[in-house]
């Protein structure tokens, strides 16, 4: 199995997210997996660093779904996802604070956080405690 397959079945198993969401895209490993048109993919260009945007950071023995790959595809997630409850946890939760939640259905570990039904960033879900992930260049200051 390569590795892009391998991600695809995470991003499955994770967050339901089905593998042809990105049939019209390009996937690109690159140490982490990237997505971009296929357009921007087949340009050639003398000097280039990456193309697209992370999709997936790539660790030893895990995977991590990046923010801004959430923003753009979480909204296909069928499972593993959290809807914060109210203003004052999103703002909590966009200040880079965790945020203590109560909610069923939900298995330890990454999950996609939404207000609104906004995709607002990721956090790791233990013990009914939504630990930020949000980097922080994107919080609120």
């Amino acid at each position: 199995m390569t590795r892009i397959n391998s991600i695809l079945n995470f991003l499955y198993e994770r967050f339901g997210i089905e593998k042809d969401v990105f049939d019209g895209y390009a996937l690109i490993e690159d140490k982490d997996v990237w997505v971009t048109s296929r357009e921007s993919a087949s340009f050639e260009m003398k000097f280039w660093r990456r193309k697209g945007i992370r999709l997936v950071r790539v660790f030893k023995k895990s995977y991590k779904f990046t923010t801004s790959g959430m923003q753009i595809f979480g909204k296909y997630a069928t499972k593993n996802v959290v809807d914060l409850e109210n203003e004052n946890d999103l703002k909590r939760f966009l200040r880079g604070e965790n945020v203590r939640i109560n909610v069923g259905g939900v298995e330890e570990g990454q999950v996609i956080v939404k207000y609104n039904g906004d995709v607002i960033g990721s956090a790791i879900y233990r013990h009914g405690v939504l630990k930020n992930q949000l980097p922080k260049g994107r919080r609120l200051i």
